[in-house]
């Protein structure tokens, strides 16, 4: 475990033992460290790879991950700015995407991550709504376009610049998870309770950015039974507008993950990104034959 987590386990005990070490997907994303405390206290050290995604995670523990409801996400039990670092509590069970449960449980499971994520957007429900700008998007398309063009297929791009020929439509910011997707979902087989984890990429946005595109078009586009669940447990389908935004996001999405996969050589994130584009594909020729209904 790096000196930086020893010390800021130290700073809240000095018995302690170091677990395991859990890697992570990609080459530049450090391992996250697991570890056990005096009193039988179980927690996670992770050692953030940028300024931004610690914030993110410490705002989040601090500020909005209490919308969720008691016990429904880890708790923050030490962090230091200085070196990046910070101490989370663990929560029981395991990530849903290692889990093979029965139909109902699985469906139970989406419908809690359904309500968990409506009450995680409901919490920044005051703040300021900033009004995006057809130039700037235009300008980020064109970026990630000319980012990806080397080594990415043709009918890739294109149906990136078909779907993202318009800027998304101005919807309201919420405090966004960033990466809601079962692997962050702890599911607890017991209790038949979910669990949230992983906040490093939480900031204010969209839901359409990545929370429902990114859900939509990995999973929930080609499973109508979870798809069902997760919308009644968030309370409502998605609006005309969120759909439009979700295609337009998701298209930008996968294309950008796609790009991060294959420079980081994480390819977990490439299938999930063709898994994305294929999707978007799909429903995009369904629209054109008019059998898409929202």
């Amino acid at each position: 475990m790096p000196s930086a987590l020893h010390h800021l386990v130290e700073s809240v005990t000095d018995t302690y033992t170091v677990v395991a070490e859990h890697p992570r997907p990609g080459d530049i994303r450090p391992s996250v460290w697991e570890v056990n405390g005096p009193d039988g206290e179980r927690w996670f050290g992770k050692l953030h790879a940028g300024a931004k995604l610690h914030h993110r995670e410490v705002t989040a523990y601090q500020k909005w991950t209490v919308a969720m409801g008691a016990g429904r996400a880890p708790e923050l039990v030490a962090a230091d700015t200085q070196t990046r670092t910070v101490l989370i509590a663990a929560v029981p069970g395991g990530g849903l995407d290692t889990l093979r449960l029965p139909a109902e449980q699985e469906r139970a499971a989406y419908e809690q991550a359904g309500e968990l994520l409506a009450r995680f957007h409901t919490a920044a429900a005051d703040e300021p709504t900033p009004t995006a700008t057809e130039e700037a998007w235009d300008e980020a398309v064109a970026q990630l376009l000319d980012r990806t063009a080397a080594y990415v297929p043709e009918y890739d791009l294109a149906i990136v610049r078909t779907l993202a020929e318009e800027v998304p439509p101005s919807l309201p910011q919420v405090f966004q998870h960033g990466d809601y997707m079962p692997k962050n979902w702890m599911w607890d087989e017991t209790e038949q309770r979910l669990r949230v984890i992983d906040f490093e990429r939480a900031e204010l946005r969209p839901a359409a950015y990545r929370d429902l595109s990114r859900l939509r078009y990995r999973i929930l586009s080609h499973r109508p039974d979870l798809n069902a669940a997760f919308h009644h447990g968030y309370g409502r389908p998605l609006t005309t507008e969120e759909l439009v935004a979700c295609r337009a996001y998701g298209a930008l999405d996968a294309l950008d993950s796609l790009n991060w996969g294959i420079k980081h050589r994480d390819g977990g994130l490439v299938d999930e990104a063709h898994i994305m584009l294929e999707n978007l594909r799909l429903e995009t020729r369904k629209r054109m034959w008019g059998g898409w209904r929202t």
